[in-house]
């Protein structure tokens, strides 16, 4: 095999390695040597003296976006080509910078070891800021290729995901150096105590684990209504209430808590008053019949901020001499008159959201229309929790793509929430990896938190999802049904919910000492006279 075709392989395989563990459930272990391939190319490159890797690079990124988040096409064919290239890119900027800091190192006469630290440095603390970007999409997180192998990372409720994806550098490198030096009983000791300690640690956490023993009973409605024909087109919003409600009645009795039903069930926009909505009121008759029961559900809300000739907010709109925002919310009613109301702040780019709008407002004109409304969206800088008086219950509800944020998530438990609601709207997908890997996330967030959480998607697979990780009960894909089931409250905070992404704050301080280390080398040393 010559060259150019030895790289292509290790290239594939890589890219290949590193997307089964998003694809195939429980595979999550395969991360711990997907890089390796990639990093013997890269190796090769160094020790024949050539250049080019970075062609290899590209491939192997592309590869792994391409076979991982392809399903965006299907909402948003062009939104897809830029989530593949754009994730893609920015990966291979992370090798290219690597590779001239390996180049560097080496040129100055000092152990390469250094440039690899640098790398799964420069990696983790990229996933850290990328959490934040204005333009942000951390679905391949390397740690969340284990979200399908609760299991083996119990100890995510200390570190959260960053966590893992220094674990999986750790083992790539180590297994690296392995192969290009000698295999000794020391290095095989170091790999064997790096891999099984945080498993096997993991595992005892697994099975001794105590929930505490606070249940509470809950209902959650998949309507399973299809976002590109019925939903916004051809059902009513009188009928998609009908089969919330109907699927709702067929599993609530007087033990019921909650009732949870997905993002967006009332597409139609409430204005202001929120009982002038024929569906509130509806939703409302349910509660009343069930005293106990507290309804939580997505709707499209409006806002006004007092009459003003300045803009108050970037995603703000006009109309006559007021100017509003439109929200894609969360809802909670009881049998009490208040309502109590979230408003969606992780927005998804492109079709919630446009970037940078407040230096360049053309761009809100290019926002996609996946149905309902379309424009940026407003949000709001703290998590509301929704609580209940009678008891001390207190949900957060992330809608849709907040649920991948794990630092984010925790501002919910901050803010007193003893378990967690997830609403989604996974339609738009289709029948992909998309949806799985959506509410496999939700069981990383859960063991973060240790926070049970409810799972309600309109299509997809809607789930509750206990402490540890572990869905207990689960919808099929593409069918209109609910399910009922009881999850325990929780008041404790682990230490990830307490000092969140603090992983990616060290990797980034790290990062500043090698490089400031790197330049203090990089300084001509004077003769001495």
């Amino acid at each position: 095999m010559n060259f150019m075709r030895k790289n292509l392989v290790l290239s594939a395989l890589s890219g290949i390695l590193l997307s089964i563990p998003f694809i195939i459930p429980h595979t999550g272990l395969i991360m711990l040597f997907a890089f390796v391939p990639l990093l013997w190319l890269e190796h090769s490159f160094t020790v024949n003296g050539k250049k080019g890797c970075w062609t290899y690079y590209a491939l192997t990124f592309v590869i792994w976006n391409l076979l991982t988040v392809f399903w965006i096409c299907y909402s948003t064919f062009w939104g897809g080509v830029f989530a593949v290239l754009g994730n893609s890119f920015q990966m291979f900027v992370i090798f290219a910078v690597f590779r001239r800091a390996k180049k560097w190192f080496l040129k100055k006469g000092k152990n390469d070891i250094w440039a690899y630290i640098f790398l799964a440095l420069l990696w983790v603390a990229w996933e850290f800021f990328y959490f934040d970007a204005e333009i942000s999409f951390p679905w391949l997180v390397l740690g969340n290729g284990f979200a399908t192998n609760v299991s083996l990372v119990q100890w995510y409720e200390v570190t959260g995901v960053l966590g893992g994806s220094l674990w999986i550098w750790m083992i790539n490198l180590i297994l690296l150096f392995m192969f290009r030096q000698k295999i000794t009983t020391r290095r095989i000791i170091l790999l064997v105590v790096v891999v099984f300690v945080p498993v096997t640690l993991s595992i005892i956490r697994f099975f001794t684990y105590k929930e505490p023993d606070r249940p509470v009973q809950i209902v959650i409605v998949q309507p399973n209504i299809d976002p590109w024909k019925e939903k916004y087109s051809v059902m009513s919003q009188a009928e998609q209430d009908k089969k919330i409600l109907t699927l709702a009645r067929k599993r609530i009795d007087s033990s019921t808590r909650y009732v949870i039903a997905p993002e967006t069930s009332v597409h139609e926009i409430i204005l202001g008053n929120y009982f002038s909505s024929s569906s509130v009121l509806l939703y409302k008759q349910l509660v009343e019949e069930y005293p106990g029961t507290a309804f939580i559900f997505g709707a499209n809300t409006i806002g006004f901020y007092p009459a003003s000739s300045k803009k108050p907010t970037p995603s703000a709109r006009r109309y006559q001499d007021r100017w509003y925002e439109v929200y894609n919310s969360a809802l909670q009613l009881d049998s009490s008159d208040r309502v109590q109301i979230y408003h969606k702040s992780k927005l998804v780019v492109g079709s919630e959201k446009m970037p940078y709008i407040n230096l360049f407002p053309f761009i809100e004109k290019l926002s996609l229309n996946l149905g309902g409304t379309t424009g940026t969206l407003g949000t709001q800088k703290e998590r509301t929790v929704f609580s209940r008086t009678d008891n001390g219950e207190a949900t957060g509800v992330a809608i849709c793509y907040e649920s991948v944020y794990g630092e984010f998530f925790t501002g919910y438990v901050k803010n007193g929430a003893n378990f967690m609601t997830v609403i989604t709207n996974d339609g738009w997908w289709r029948n992909t990896p998309g949806y799985r890997q959506h509410v496999s996330y939700a069981s990383l967030r859960a063991i973060e938190t240790r926070r049970s959480i409810a799972h309600s998607a309109n299509t997809g697979t809607s789930a509750l999802i206990n402490q540890k990780g572990v869905r207990l009960v689960q919808t099929e894909w593409w069918v209109p049904t609910s399910i009922k089931g009881t999850l325990n409250l929780n008041d404790s905070i682990t230490p990830y919910v307490k000092y969140g992404d603090y992983l990616g704050w060290v990797s980034v301080v790290l990062m500043a000492i090698l490089g400031l280390y790197s330049m203090i080398c990089a300084l001509p040393l004077r003769k001495r006279a």
